[in-house]
């Protein structure tokens, strides 16, 4: 699993990386627009994802929700708790693998 971590955490830096030389060049309404635009992009090749297997759709998905947090309240709401069950289950994980058998 320690691959798919490392694919994750790839995808957010380039992610940080575009959205910080691209949204700092625009007027806050720019930033905002660009926000959404590429927010919904990223849910959108996201809900794709799901339907070919070969791109991990839920990685775009929580992309664009994280970006559009900053934004709505709704897709804050989901943010969080996909990061909540994220926690639950990493958590129950780690629990699962420390009872002896």
């Amino acid at each position: 699993m320690g691959w798919l971590r490392r694919i994750g955490r790839g995808v957010v830096a380039a992610t940080r990386w575009v959205l910080r030389n691209t949204r700092e060049r625009l007027s806050p309404r720019g930033q905002l627009v660009f926000d959404w635009i590429s927010g919904l992009l990223l849910i959108g090749i996201g809900v794709i994802g799901g339907f070919v297997p070969i791109l991990q759709g839920w990685v775009f998905i929580l992309a664009g929700l994280a970006i559009l947090s900053n934004h709505s309240a709704l897709a804050r709401r989901w943010f969080d708790r996909v990061k909540r069950i994220g926690r639950l289950a990493r958590q129950r994980l780690r629990d699962k693998s420390k009872k002896p058998e």
